[in-house]
């Protein structure tokens, strides 16, 4: 074929020099998509110089809002483990950065590590005996001290920081009998969240620092608002109430009054959930959640009024990154303590 065969009248070539389907566009409108296509290369030229430069993940870099930092989220990262824990359950960090651990066999002590790793103690409350204590979850109040739940014993056990024994926990307004602590959180004010167990109540209660009771809600059952052995809870910079409905397989969200907000439900599709146990918030708007049956910890965005699945951390096994039954979850400085329960250890990763 001859170029005087595709030439149109005139002797010119097709009209639009532009890309493939703009041909017949006006002048400005191609002048307007070049523009913007350089504007977005000049960013990213920008974001990789910025990166060479600083070498800091492009998620923290100026210029990067929240939903684009999102995509650029780096997974991770297995650092190593705190050996030799006898099925460890719950795990909570101090201000001076010891790390407790709770351990539901062997001696069923609270283990007690340094910022290193290096076991400096371990505790139980005196006069109980090794069969007939089982230390479950743990949590650091704002001044420093210890909470221990221990379900069999219906009691929550306050330590000193370095493993004195200081008291039982006083819930005011709530019976003895009817009281099965499982899961503890504090929030910034001091006020203590336990999840109950108790037979036919299954229920959040909320302490102030005084151990009165403040709020209180939830009862045995599988709709919404409802629970089947809650597990961990927590409490983010909103006052939204976090907690682990663990034999419902999901995480319920609740305002301070114990109104439903939403629920991480259990399921098959990316980011639901099977049988959630231990649950920590790091302040910026991220939730971590033991999911012990899939053998995981996953990794959610509630800084929106809806959660968002960022992603999976670890996989099952028995080498290194990988669990059996993660329990408790905490994190502090860029770090993650994960309970491998039957691994017999404590994972810590960077994040």
């Amino acid at each position: 074929m001859s170029t005087a065969d595709w030439q149109q009248p005139g002797g010119g070539t097709p009209q639009g020099g532009g890309p493939p389907g703009t041909m017949g566009w006006p002048s400005w409108v191609k002048m307007a998509i070049l523009l913007l296509i350089l504007a977005a290369l000049a960013w990213v030229l920008l974001l990789v110089a910025q990166y060479c430069r600083t070498k800091e993940p492009l998620s923290n870099l100026p210029g990067v809002p929240p939903p684009v930092a999102g995509l650029f989220g780096e997974s991770a990262e297995y650092i190593g483990s705190l050996d030799g824990v006898a099925r460890p359950l719950g795990v909570a960090l101090g201000e001076d950065g010891r790390i407790y651990v709770t351990e539901s066999a062997g001696d069923r002590m609270v283990r007690v590590f340094d910022g290193d790793g290096k076991e400096v103690a371990s505790f139980a409350p005196p006069n109980v005996e090794v069969f007939a204590r089982v230390p479950l979850y743990v949590a650091v109040s704002p001044e420093g001290e210890v909470y221990v739940s221990d379900r069999p014993n219906r009691a929550v056990y306050i330590f000193s920081a370095d493993g004195k024994y200081v008291s039982t926990f006083d819930h005011k307004g709530v019976a003895a009998e009817d009281w099965q602590p499982l899961g503890l959180a504090f929030d910034d004010d001091g006020n203590l969240y336990v999840t109950d167990v108790t037979e036919k109540k299954h229920r959040v209660l909320v302490f102030n620092p005084s151990g009165e009771l403040r709020v209180q809600f939830g009862s045995e059952g599988k709709e919404d608002g409802q629970f089947w052995f809650p597990n961990g809870i927590g409490v983010d910079e909103r006052g939204r109430i976090y907690v682990a409905d663990g034999d419902n397989g999901r995480v319920q969200a609740f305002d301070g009054e114990g109104n439903l907000l939403f629920v991480i439900p259990r399921g098959y599709a990316k980011g639901d959930l099977s049988m959630p146990r231990g649950l920590a918030l790091d302040g910026d708007g991220h939730l971590l959640v033991a999911d012990t049956s899939a053998h995981t910890v996953k990794v959610y965005d509630i800084s929106g009024d809806q959660p968002d699945f960022i992603r999976d951390i670890g996989t099952s096994g028995i080498g290194e990154g990988e669990f059996r039954f993660p329990n408790g979850v905490a994190l502090a400085d860029g770090k993650i303590y994960v309970t491998d329960r039957e691994n017999g250890r404590v994972q810590i990763w960077s994040y």
